[in-house]
């Protein structure tokens, strides 16, 4: 297994921006996190904190699309790191009116302008993974690689943002945050020999990638999957709160991707030749069902337990997801299709956690996992419809949907 992951690292540059990558966009789950804690650490209510936490991520919602086609069209570098000034600005501002004790509103704005100017870092890898293996089978792999990544970002992020919160000034979380980002985004900036060329300026204007078949649905079924893991993160962080066990919801956070980190490394390790959208539809079935798991907890270590089950089944549908992008968008606009799906990702995590958190201060967290039952549901049920026309599609046009 580890002779495969080995292979997708010995092109030149590769180690060098995927690491960048990893510290650039460790803080995608510090800061929802960190928010949900400053808040309810403020208020001892998660109400707010999940409409606060929503509104950091439905900025990204217009924001990573829009900055991912600039990236298309004008290169990495030259987007980069002017958004990131814009960004750091941003979480400076939110820090400075929590530190003054500025009311609830006065706070939205600048959250907003966090995920609007907060560029899509896993979009700007995979097109330098795309660009480096084009054509190799070791594509895969490396897609496989940066879920994984993913993963373990939301295992030592959750951790930090926890440690930071529950053992010093929650606020500090931010600053934390300001760092990783900041030399994240100076590091993958300089890394010049694996930045996918921009298009000409006298280039024709390709269509935006969301028009392109299919994908509509795929963003979609994204949103509802993103509905998922922001209900499923939301409802665990209250139930251990409930539970009396606050310091252990960053632990419980961290074995939910601990467990799709090991599913995406077995599934990485694997060459697979089966069709890519079959594979889509048969784990985005799998992962629409084990989320009802989470009504069996009856305390934090059942809860624990369930986190890891539930969590095997994220990685393999995301690693496809991203592939079938690929596949569907041309490689003009492939920073653009994949910023479209990590956008679908965002709004409905927003969604989720605007809606789970008065549910959990209502009725309970236990109540709250129903929110995430339904998403998981959804999700699976788009699938089905997206595999069902793209395959009448294929069969009709050969060429327009795997090519």
């Amino acid at each position: 297994m580890l002779d495969t992951y080995r292979t997708v690292f010995r092109a030149p540059g590769t180690r060098s921006f995927a690491s960048a990558g990893f510290v650039m966009r460790l803080p995608i789950a510090i800061l929802p996190l960190g928010i949900v804690l400053i808040i309810s650490a403020r208020t001892g209510h998660y109400g707010f904190a999940g409409v606060l936490s929503a509104t950091y991520v439905l900025g990204a919602a217009p924001g990573n699309p829009l900055l991912a086609r600039l990236v298309d069209r004008h290169g990495q570098r030259r987007v980069l790191l002017p958004a990131t000034v814009v960004t750091l600005a941003a979480i400076g501002l939110l820090a400075v009116l929590l530190k003054a004790g500025a009311p609830d509103p006065a706070l939205l704005a600048p959250t907003f302008l966090i995920g609007f100017s907060y560029v899509s870092v896993g979009s700007l890898v995979r097109a330098r993974w795309s660009l480096v293996l084009a054509g190799r089978p070791e594509l895969s792999t490396a897609y496989s690689v940066e879920s994984v990544v993913d993963e373990v970002i939301f295992v030592v992020g959750p951790l930090i943002a926890t440690l930071v919160a529950t053992r010093a000034d929650p606020v500090d979380v931010l600053y934390v945050s300001v760092v990783l980002i900041g030399a994240g985004a100076i590091w993958l900036a300089t890394r010049r020999d694996t930045e996918p060329p921009p298009h000409p300026a006298d280039a024709p204007r390709h269509p935006s990638a969301v028009r392109a078949a299919g994908m509509p649905l795929l963003i979609a079924a994204a949103a509802a999957m993103g509905a998922l893991f922001a209900s499923a993160e939301l409802s665990m962080v209250a139930f251990c709160g409930q539970h009396g066990s606050r310091a252990l919801s960053g632990v419980v956070l961290a074995l939910f991707a601990g467990g799709s980190a090991t599913a995406g490394l077995l599934y990485g390790a694997r060459h697979w030749r089966s069709d890519v959208l079959a594979r889509y539809r048969l784990q985005s079935v799998v992962f629409a069902v084990v989320p009802a798991l989470f009504f069996l907890a009856t305390n934090v270590t059942v809860l624990a337990c369930c986190a890891f089950v539930v969590g095997l089944a994220i990685s393999p549908t995301l690693i496809t997801a991203f592939g079938l992008v690929e596949r569907l968008v041309p490689s003009a606009g492939l920073t653009e299709g994949l910023a479209w799906l990590l956008t679908g990702l965002n709004i409905g995590y927003g969604a989720g956690s605007a809606v789970v958190g008065g549910i959990a201060d209502a009725h309970g967290a236990r109540t709250a996992f129903a929110v995430t039952v339904v998403a998981a549901l959804a999700m699976g049920a788009l699938a089905i419809v997206l595999s069902r026309r793209l395959t009448l599609r294929r069969c009709a046009e050969p060429l327009a949907v795997i090519h």
